[in-house]
């Protein structure tokens, strides 16, 4: 079985990610999804995938491109799904996403990314579309936001902040 990642686009859209290669969804049935290289329109590549309906099995792989693969766009575009997805699912600063995403990526890699102030209004922009109460460093902060005391079903799970004292 053929190991791959599964990615997503900017527009937050599937990418399967084997062997350097970059698939998108062609089609999908109750039991499989059908995979077609991203360059099939452009390259008119014939490059094909074939998973279980959940993605974790790959069935079926016809390498027959007309490109050569490339690891290290494969690397930029895993880095760019890491950072929409600590963006938006974590409470974390610019920088430390950053950080977060760059451990394991090549110096090739990080060589072809593009400009760190574009990666950083990217990542601020994501911020603002997530939905996560803003964590106060203030030694006075002494009101826990409503987000960050209750779950999704509306229960409450933090009732106070005790602070640096074990109290």
């Amino acid at each position: 079985m053929a190991k791959f990642t599964l990615s997503t686009t900017q527009k937050n859209k599937s990418v399967l990610l084997p062997k350097g290669f970059s698939y998108i969804i062609d089609k999908t049935t109750i039991d499989k999804t059908y995979w077609k290289c991203e360059h099939a329109r452009k390259l008119k590549c014939k490059g094909r995938v074939h998973t279980d309906y959940i993605n974790t099995t790959l069935l079926y792989e016809n390498d027959n491109h007309n490109h050569s693969d490339n690891e290290v766009s494969i690397e930029i575009r895993i880095f760019e799904g890491k950072v929409r997805d600590r963006a938006i699912n974590r409470n974390e600063t610019t920088q430390a996403v950053i950080d977060n995403c760059l451990t394991n990526l090549s110096d090739y890699a990080v060589a072809r990314l593009p400009d760190f102030k574009h990666i950083k209004r990217n990542i601020q922009n994501r911020h603002e579309q997530n939905d996560l109460s803003k964590i106060s460093h203030d030694k006075t902060f002494n009101r826990i936001p409503n987000k960050l005391a209750t779950t999704k079903r509306n229960t409450t799970f933090l009732q106070y902040d005790s602070g640096p004292d074990n109290d």
